[in-house]
Formats: C-alpha cells, structure tokens, sequence
C-alpha cells in the first residue's frame, strides 16, 4: 500500500428514524409490461390526446425505452405480495431457487405449510387499475373509458403510462376493441406552482404558503383567479403574491360595476335589446362579448384555462367597465329615457353573461351578485351558460368602426395630454380636426372617456396649443399658456416619425416585386397607409409652421 489517508462520506440519515440509511441486498417482485407497443400507439394515432401535446414525446421516450417494473416495497402498510413459499424455505434468500414457490390472488390450498411474502407492493402497483376498478360493472359500462384525466406531468410515467397499459391489458371495456378499454379520451397536466426561486413547495421547506391567509388577504375568489390567470397550460409558475392581489383587484372591479349598475333600478333577468336601435357603443360591447364567448369555447376545447381568465379578464376590465360603461354614463346621466334604459338594458345583459361564464373561476361573488342583481331564480351555477347575440339585419361593421375610431381619437387625446405634460386632473377643450358626423354627434362620450371639459369636433382654421393626430384627424388642446418652444420640439419629433411611417410605406409600393406578388387587398392597404400618413405629414407641418 502506497498511501492511506482520511476519507470524509456523505451519509443519508432517515427522516423518521433519524439513523444511517444503509444498502440492503434482497430479493425483489418484477412485472414485465404487457401492451407497451399498443400503449404507444394509442397515444401516437391520438385515440388518447395529451394537452399540451408536448407531453407525448416524453411519454414515448419512456415506452421505448422502458425496462421491468420492480413492484416490490419492504413497507408496512399496502398491498402483500401475493407470493407464499413453502416453510421450510427461507424467503429473500438464494435458497429458494428453482423450488416450490405459490403465486395467486388467493391464498395456497393448505395456507398453513406457507409464509406469505412480507414485502407490499408498490403503490402504483394498485393505482393503475383505478380507471376502471373504481366504477361497478353497471357504472363501468355507461362511464368507461372516462372523459379526461386531470394529474401533474411529473408522473406520467408513474400513473398515466401504467393505466393506458393496464386498460389494453385487462379490457375492461363493453368490448374488445382498442377504443372501448382505453381508460380516458384526455389527459390534462396541469401546472406545478412553485416557489419564488423556481422550487417545488414542500412542508421540508417550508416554502408554501397558507392558503388560509391568502384568503384572508385577498379572498377565495381572488387567489382562484389570480392563480388561474397565470398559469398558462403545462408549464410551472412562481407564486408571488402581485399576481393574487390582481385577482382580488378584479374582483372589486367586478363589484363595484355590479354596484353601480344597482344604483340605477332594478335589473331584468331577460332585458329587452332592440338590436335595431342599440347605440354604436352597446353594438361594440355586445359584438365583443359575442368574440369573447367564441374565444373561451375555443381555449376550453384545448383545456387553456389561463386564456380563458385572461380573455375575461380583458374583456370585463377594457371592453366593459372603462369603455362601455364610462361611455353609458353620458346616457344615463342624459335626458333621454329612451337612450338610459337601452343602456341599463345592455348592462344587465353583459352582466348575466359575465357571472356565468366567470362561475367556474369565482364562484362565491359570481353567486352573489347573481342572487343580489335579480338575473335568475335559483343558483348560478345551474344557469345555462350564455350563447352569442343574433344582431338581426343590423350592420354591425359600421357602428363598430366608428367605435374604432372614437377609441383612437380618446387614446390619442389620453397621450397629447400625457407628452404634453398636461394633470390628468386639469379639465382642458379640445379641438378634433374633422367633420366626421358620427364622431360630432358622441363628442360628449369622447369628453367623458378622455375626461376633458368639452371636445369639438370641427374643421380647423387655426391652431393654437397642443396637438397630436388621430385616425380621425389633428388633435389641439387649447390651453391660455403655451411653451412654444417645448411643442415645436414636440412636433419635429411628431414629423420625424411620421416621415420615416411614410417613406417605409412608400418604399415598399416602389418594390415592383412586392407589387407583383402581394395580394390586392395587401397592396391596397398600403396605399391607403401612404394617403393616411401624407395627410399626417401635411397636418403636422402647418401646426409646426404655425408656432413660428
């Protein structure tokens, strides 16, 4: 021997006993996979659909490559291993080779000259028959295969694989066939959350934490939504409670819409919409609650839980509250009791729609607001869920691009007033070069939206303040004082912008090959981009030339 030295081992104690964990050479209980090569297929020709669909390629990976099941556990608790030997024999030992060994469900017919297996099978070893063990034959046979398999992707191999295999092994479908034993259709995984630093939470780290408290804190609605909003199909989140307190802010966005809708009479189960005489306004928010109900069944059908709170999250938050109603309030603030109840009517209408379809997320404020709004008898959650609106003969296209274009003329007026460093509080005029008639006759909803003293739609003669430009023309906030210096710097940088928009445009019309080849209505939507970015240009320069 050339050389001893110290040598420092890592040794694992158990959690329990807190003792050395030690190697113990034994005898173990192997299964050999039946139906690996029908299991990979089933899912490969999609009779079993995995959402995502990323999971399959690691599910076939495990099957090719698959080795025998080792079901043997020295635990005390679970199933025995249904092995008896004779007693003269030793079990777990080599002697028992090649000599008398009983295996079957039910005991040797002279149990008392056998010892029983003190080992337990692994628990998956049972867990794999639970697709169809679970259901009596009368249930198995109306409910078998199942529908879908919700579970975590970490034990695809564990539980998933296994009753795939198990289902083609023993057929305890209605028949033979391959589809008739299949267990489930689908198999959702659903997101792991995860601590702050990307680590699964435990009781050993103490890294969870308390549900209890988080309700408390934001509510059970909340912290459902907050969560379901996040967590996008298959991939693993970082909790942070930003994203709880979004749900619980949404909630009392919810509320206080519900709220104010309440101040203003009672609502009707069933409002009446004349679709023929519905304002501009009602026809956009009706027409994207139709998009919105369109969009969630498609997210369903994929099990995309996430897009479909984000797309309710959206259209309550954006679609309803800041614009419809803010929009309703010159209606229902106005004289026209004609104008005030179509509005109020619009809003029982949406509002029924959203608590349905918003149920499963938040169900304890969806059923409250329901009961306390007066939009069915009974619960909620028995409603039916709502379907798209018909609009009849009505051109919805035109009241909805003039929708288009007050929303651009309100967001531009919002960014003027913001780059020219003008309080949101300040209640200023603003002037809109254009004749557009729509856009004159819901001048006071563009001043209420863009929470401005008064808005004139006009053709300009002179400009004197600030400006910007809308789709529906040069924007000029008027104001007594002006710092003419600060808004030509403004505007050079307006005209730059616009510059560069006009000559990328006109760039791409003098590229013959792009005219060639480009579909007419493509090529035409640049030329419409050259016409509207010219009269920019032409706008901008003369409020510039203006200020000298």
């Amino acid at each position: 021997m050339a050389k001893a030295e110290p040598y420092e081992n890592n040794i694992g104690f158990s959690d329990r006993s807190d003792v050395p964990i030690e190697p113990r050479i034994s005898e173990q209980w192997f299964l050999r996979y039946p139906k690996t090569k029908e299991a990979l297929a089933v899912v490969r020709d999609h009779l079993i659909r995995f959402f995502p669909a990323h999971w399959e390629k690691v599910y076939a990976q495990w099957l090719e490559n698959i080795r025998d099941w080792c079901i043997s556990r020295q635990v005390w608790w679970g199933h025995r291993i249904p092995a008896w030997y004779r007693k003269s024999q030793t079990p777990n030992s080599t002697s028992q080779r090649g000599e008398e060994i009983y295996v079957g469900i039910e005991p040797p017919p002279d149990p008392a000259s056998w010892i029983q297996d003190e080992d337990t099978v692994d628990t998956w070893f049972s867990s794999w028959l639970w697709a169809y063990e679970t259901m009596d034959p009368q249930t198995r046979k109306k409910f078998y295969p199942t529908s879908v398999l919700v579970t975590a992707a970490d034990i695809i191999f564990f539980w998933v694989a296994r009753m795939i295999i198990a289902g083609l092994e023993f057929k305890p479908g209605k028949s033979s066939k391959i589809e008739d034993n299949i267990p489930f259709h689908h198999v959702f995984f659903t997101s792991i959350v995860r601590d702050s630093r990307g680590r699964k939470m435990s009781k050993s780290l103490g890294n969870s934490p308390d549900p209890l408290e988080l309700i408390d804190k934001y509510g059970a609605d909340g912290l459902r939504f907050g969560l379901m909003r996040i967590a996008p199909t298959g991939q693993d989140i970082r909790f942070d409670d930003r994203q709880i307190e979004e749900g619980r802010n949404f909630a009392t966005k919810l509320w206080n819409v519900a709220r104010f809708r309440q101040m203003h009479g009672p609502s009707s189960p069933a409002p009446p919409i004349d679709t023929q005489v519905l304002s501009i306004n009602g026809i956009e928010v009706l027409a994207r609650l139709n998009e919105t109900i369109v969009a969630i069944e498609d997210a369903y059908r994929e099990y995309q839980f996430n897009v479909v709170a984000q797309h309710l999250y959206r259209f309550v938050w954006t679609d309803y509250c800041d614009r419809f109603v803010e929009a309703a309030k010159t209606e229902i603030f106005g004289p026209n009791e004609a104008k005030k109840h179509a509005a109020l009517a619009v809003m029982d209408y949406v509002l029924s729609a959203v608590l349905r379809l918003l149920h499963p997320f938040m169900p304890h404020i969806t059923e409250e607001l329901w009961s306390l709004l007066g939009l069915g008898e009974g619960s909620i959650q028995f409603a039916p869920l709502p379907d798209e609106m018909w609009f009849g003969h009505r051109d919805i296209a035109s009241a909805r691009r003039a929708v288009s274009i007050i929303y651009n003329t309100v967001e531009k007026i919002r960014n003027t007033r913001t780059d020219s460093e003008i309080s949101a509080t300040e209640k200023v005029r603003v002037r809109v070069d254009s004749d557009d008639p729509v856009l004159r006759s819901e001048a006071p909803i563009v001043a209420r939206l863009a929470n401005m003293e008064e808005v004139i739609i006009e053709k300009s003669t002179g400009y004197s303040g600030y400006s910007g430009y809308s789709a529906a023309g040069l924007i000029i906030i008027e104001r007594a004082n002006v710092d003419t210096v600060a808004e030509r710097e403004r505007l050079d940088r307006q005209i730059a912008k616009a510059e560069e928009q006009l000559a990328t445009t006109q760039r791409k019309l003098n590229n013959k090959p792009f005219i060639d080849r480009a579909p007419a209505e493509v090529v035409e939507e640049h030329r419409q981009r050259e016409r509207d970015f010219s009269a920019q240009l032409a706008k901008l320069k003369q409020v510039r030339e203006s200020l000298k």
